[in-house]
């Protein structure tokens, strides 16, 4: 099982994990210093690409909608932050990037080839459920926790500030979090009261739309399959769809699963 808790690229237990578009995780750090500009990134297709027919020739029609739509939930190919810049096709290619000051990565496990606005890897989204199990192991085996802004290999944690919820090692803390200014004011408290206390914050925390991050998700949208919040209903892509209340049908889907 722990092999299947450590980062492709570090090797080391995941810490902070995304999740990429083809649905293989990296710790966030290692996307991030793993990215480049779009620009120096050589895809190699299998096949020849030369238009949107034969790229989505071996795409069922829901997965097709990702392609040309942003009414669905596959990945949408725009410039905002949280979204990526491509949808994978079953080639591995992704569409080329928009501007010039797009980022790209290639997935270490898969190969794929992925581009991001100039947000970078910091759109993609947190693999909290993979946190939570590496959690778990490290509590389970009694490993120490590690720093999550060192480089290369990461030291054990000394402090994790509640506020900015990150651990920190004694050099980083020193460095990145020093105490002046406005971080004068956040709690630095011991990993393992850290982590107790994250988590039972995690459990209340109501999911935020990707889309309007302000926004807590309290709809179903019947139509695209996806939960939205209330400015996805007045203006996004959502507004004459059928939707219901998320909680009902949370309430409905563990009925059908019991």
């Amino acid at each position: 099982m722990e092999e299947e808790l450590r980062c492709p690229l570090c090797k080391h237990l995941f810490r902070n994990p995304v999740l990429l578009p083809c649905y293989h995780s990296v710790c966030l750090n290692c996307a991030i210093r793993s990215q480049k500009p779009a620009q120096q990134t050589q895809p190699q297709p299998e096949g020849s690409l030369n238009n949107l027919n034969e790229i989505t020739a071996d795409y069922s029609d829901v997965d097709k909608l990702s392609l040309v739509s942003e009414t669905d939930s596959g990945v949408v190919c725009n410039s905002r932050p949280n979204s990526y810049v491509g949808t994978p096709n079953i080639q591995g290619i992704l569409f080329p990037p928009l501007h010039s000051s797009a980022l790209s990565l290639n997935c270490p496990v898969c190969q794929k080839v992925v581009y991001f606005d100039e947000n970078g890897a910091n759109n993609l989204q947190k693999n909290r459920t993979v946190q939570n199990l590496v959690d778990k192991y490290v509590e389970a085996k009694h490993l120490p926790v590690f720093c999550q802004l060192c480089e290369g290999d990461p030291k054990i944690a000394a402090v994790m500030c509640e506020q900015c919820e990150v651990f920190y090692c004694e050099s980083c803390r020193d460095n990145c979090h020093p105490d002046r200014g406005p971080l004068v004011k956040h709690s630095l408290v011991n990993p393992q009261q850290g982590k107790a206390n994250l988590r039972a914050r995690i459990k209340e925390r109501k999911p935020n739309c990707v889309e309007h991050t302000e926004e807590t998700l309290s709809m179903y949208c019947m139509i695209c399959k996806v939960p939205v919040c209330v400015l996805c209903l007045q203006e996004g892509n959502h507004t004459n769809h059928d939707v219901q209340a998320l909680g009902a049908m949370c309430k409905a889907q563990k009925k059908r699963n019991s």
